[in-house]
């Protein structure tokens, strides 16, 4: 059997037959032997030093050795197995180790493997440890997109115990002060308070001057007592970290200026700026019509939005799930590339608790070439059910069945150019009816499928406005608040994520 380069090469690292290096390395003075070659290939540094003149004068026979008495075994270890072979498995712990190598010597496809690695590997486990190593090792791009990991994650990072018993005082300063972090106060004081516990039992077990209050004294202030409801306060109370007095004062500030509400305000969390969308649609005409749907959301305050077009590929679950909300708009004469596995993504994407907003003309079509299939249809996740493409002359917003509605918020009225296409049925699968047309077709439906899904939102109308053509009859008037009920929906979805 035919060996391939990097098998033939593996097969010589740390191994003495040929070898012409002899590295000398850590405390312990471990010897690892390498061949000048594959070394002077993958670093500037020790091509320069092994093949300078001065070097060559004093070493032209045998095997050189090198003392490095400042670097881990492990972590060279595994920078030898990157120059023989090219590729490598790991360890989330040898990252930052192995990130020296690379930079003591020069070796920049190590640090790019090194980058991309640290992005792939970042999870909501490993994410303190991450941000705490790149503070002290400096690495501010790597601190940077940790702490925007613990930003996005806060609320869970605060519950794992696991992962916030590692913080330190200045790094636990640091998230309580983040603009957007999202978490209730009593599951930071809780946290804080598990924080202070582990403390006492590990590191001052035996000294009696050190309290889990004392402890706690870092944090009193960070505390915002004010967002706390009068159950919370009983809680805090029990932990006598605070005053009582102080205590009551909160509680009979809340009765003044809550009028005794029970329900727990939270830290302000994620703004409508942060949602992120993707736009998943068939471009049979070229992207225009995907640019004028973005153009509507945009309108409506939400500024990040990607686009990809699934007649040549379609979105992996893990793909999807690097955005709070998704949007779907199919098109007659423009097959999707595989609508069964989109389908299936959809619905398990809906079932992690993120929603859905779907435009139905087109997408439930009654056409299996270019319509959603799947799950996300055959599990009935989607509040309309698949039905024919209709044309009518009926074209205003007719009943609004709740008008306290986020979705119809500003919305006053909705109207097409000359006609109508929608997808003539009135089953909504079990759905919420929110608004209907003036001939009483659906115009707006919502679904939660079960307790833990996302909401799927279902628009039966199309999506361009006469801002884009004047030509097309079926488009809605510009002057109307179309925009409005596209936007509000998206909002509604993606919003509903960032509250869980």
């Amino acid at each position: 059997m035919t060996q391939t380069i990097d098998q033939v090469f593996g097969e010589y690292i740390n191994n003495q037959e040929l070898a012409d290096l002899k590295f000398i390395v850590g405390e312990k003075k471990d010897v690892l032997y390498a061949h000048k070659f594959v070394i002077s290939l993958i670093s500037p540094f020790w091509k320069e030093l092994f093949y300078s003149q001065d070097y060559e004068d004093e070493e032209t026979i045998g095997v050189t050795e090198l003392t490095l008495p400042d670097i881990d075994t492990e972590s060279f270890q595994v920078f030898l197995e990157y120059a023989y072979k090219r590729h490598i498995d790991v360890k989330e712990d040898q990252i930052f180790k192995l990130l020296n190598v690379a930079d003591k010597y020069e070796i920049d496809e190590l640090k790019t493997y090194c980058n991309d690695l640290f992005q792939k590997s970042l999870n909501k486990t490993n994410c303190i440890s991450y941000y705490e190593n790149g503070k002290q090792r400096g690495i501010e791009d790597w601190t940077k997109l940790a702490m925007s990991y613990i930003e996005e994650h806060s609320n869970v990072i605060l519950e794992n115990e696991y992962c916030f018993q590692k913080l330190t005082i200045e790094t636990i300063k640091v998230v309580l002060g983040l603009k957007k972090l999202f978490a209730k106060e009593i599951h930071i004081f809780k946290s804080l308070l598990r924080w202070t516990e582990y403390q006492k039992e590990t590191k001052y077990k035996d000294d009696e001057k050190v309290t889990i209050k004392t402890l706690f004294a870092e944090f009193t202030d960070l505390i915002k007592l004010d967002l706390m409801s009068f159950q919370d306060l009983e809680e805090v109370k029990k932990s006598g970290i605070y005053p009582v007095q102080l205590l009551l004062e909160h509680a009979i500030k809340l009765s003044q200026t809550y009028k005794l509400v029970v329900k727990p305000l939270t830290r302000a969390g994620p703004q409508l700026e942060d949602l992120k969308v993707l736009l998943l649609g068939t471009c049979r005409r070229g992207f225009e019509r995907l640019e004028h749907l973005k153009e509507s959301m945009m309108s409506g305050g939400i500024e990040n939005v990607d686009i990809v077009n699934i007649e040549n590929t379609t979105p992996t679950y893990e793909k999807m799930n690097e955005y709070d909300t998704v949007v779907v708009r199919g098109r007659n004469g423009a097959a999707m590339n595989n609508s069964t596995v989109l389908g299936n993504n959809l619905a398990r994407y809906v079932e992690g608790g993120k929603g859905v907003t779907v435009i139905a003309i087109n997408s439930l079509i009654n056409n299996d070439s270019y319509r959603l299939n799947g799950r996300i249809v055959d599990e009935g996740f989607i509040p309309l059910a698949i039905g024919e493409r209709m044309q009518h002359d009926q074209r205003e917003l007719g009943e609004v069945h709740l008008p306290e509605h986020p979705i119809m918020e500003g919305v006053q009225t909705f109207k097409t150019k000359d006609y109508t296409h929608v997808i003539g049925t009135n089953e909504i699968n079990g759905g919420t009816l929110i608004a209907s047309w003036n001939n009483g077709f659906p115009l707006i439906t919502e679904k939660t499928q079960q307790e833990g899904c996302g909401t799927v939102v279902c628009l039966n109308f199309h999506p361009i406005s006469t801002k884009m053509t004047n030509d097309c009859g079926k488009a809605w008037l510009q002057e109307t608040d179309g925009a409005k009920i596209i936007a509000n929906s998206i909002k509604y979805v993606g919003m509903k994520w960032f509250e869980k």
